[in-house]
């Protein structure tokens, strides 16, 4: 039985879909079918644009689901024939824990176990961005979690999340919101309702012309966060304007700066990979909860909603037509495919 994978046999090269060997999980690691690869954005850039150096030929990829084929001698709580998904730590890169692969390696604590009920392409289009909404906003920030079992008392702070309708955007709405706190956020008109619906006080018309966004966005201020989900130059733009008029100092991205930025004088902006906060020894707690409880419970119980899932056919022979798609721009949907096709 051999494994099937699209790699990357160079920088900016299209991929190619190759046999390779089944490997072997170390002690502490788990084997995965992979069932469902879902493909978060900036893997286009890792693919298309090189910003990440890595050593190729490369097996790219960072989130998927399926079932434990096989488990190490020292694993304890994971069975054969289990369903989960994975979230991929930044900066793992050896080839054998790529999602876009048939069997793959977990090689970190970011596992998932799934119920029989649910489609493991929802949990899987949810892993990557809700551990790093919990790692930034109650893992770096300190922010109080949502509850589970009830509405939780309103709080006086107010959040800007710009971009609503992106899946980190659209889960910070409904974590923060959830948790008490007032959430202005912008969206395009055609995803407004559905932004709304997720707990923001106040949508925003982000198509709007950059004076007449930046306008409305400061009306509804001052903000005591304001976090860029889109994080690209245009936007950083606008965000970092809202923050000067205000005379903050901290503008929170979701990705790097891939290219120049004209930031203005006194604004900082701030990103790391924000699931890294819940591997550190005192967020221990805090991981478990999310992977455990929040994730599950809150697709079951209907408090998590995720984007609506669009799947692209071909398999591993269509990564590359997944990734251009990614290229020219999604919004308000989450793209996977199945590698077994």
């Amino acid at each position: 039985m051999a494994n099937l994978a699209a790699i990357i046999p160079a920088a900016k090269a299209p991929l190619e879909v190759h046999k390779i060997d089944i490997y072997e999980p170390g002690p502490d690691e788990l084997l995965i079918r992979n069932e469902v690869i879902a493909f978060n954005p900036v893997e286009f850039k890792i693919a298309k644009l090189g910003i990440v150096p890595l050593q190729y030929p490369a097996i790219l990829g960072s989130t998927f689901g399926g079932r434990v084929e096989a488990v190490g001698s020292q694993v304890t709580g994971f069975q054969i024939g289990e369903r989960v998904v994975v979230s991929k730590k930044f900066g793992i890169r050896d080839n054998q824990y790529g999602a876009y692969q048939r069997y793959v390696v977990v090689g970190d604590i970011m596992v998932s176990k799934v119920p029989a009920d649910v489609d493991l392409a929802i949990p899987a289009s949810l892993m990557m961005n809700l551990t790093c909404v919990v790692g930034l906003f109650t893992g770096r920030l300190g922010l109080d979690k949502p509850s589970l079992n009830g509405s939780a008392p309103a709080k006086a702070q107010k959040i800007l999340i710009f971009g609503g309708s992106s899946s980190f955007g659209s889960l910070s709405v409904q974590y923060l919101s959830q948790a008490g706190y007032k959430v202005i956020t912008t969206s395009s008109p055609k995803n407004s309702n559905f932004v709304s619906n997720l707990g923001a006080t106040v949508v925003i018309d982000h198509t709007l012309e950059q004076d007449k966004i930046i306008e409305a966005i400061a009306v509804e201020g001052p903000y005591d966060l304001v976090v860029d989900a889109i994080s690209l130059p245009d936007t950083i733009a606008v965000t970092a304007r809202v923050l000067v008029a205000q005379g903050g100092e901290k503008l929170y991205a979701t990705q790097p700066a891939f290219g120049p930025e004209m930031l203005p004088n006194g604004i900082s902006r701030v990103f790391e990979p924000w699931s890294d906060p819940l591997y550190e020894e005192e967020n221990r707690g805090l991981l478990e909860w999310v992977i455990q409880t929040y994730l599950p419970q809150g697709i079951s119980q209907g408090t998590i909603i995720p984007l609506p899932i669009e799947k692209v056919s071909g398999g591993l022979r269509g990564v590359n037509e997944t990734l251009d798609k990614l290229q020219k721009g999604v919004s308000g949907i989450r793209l996977i495919t199945d590698p077994w096709e």
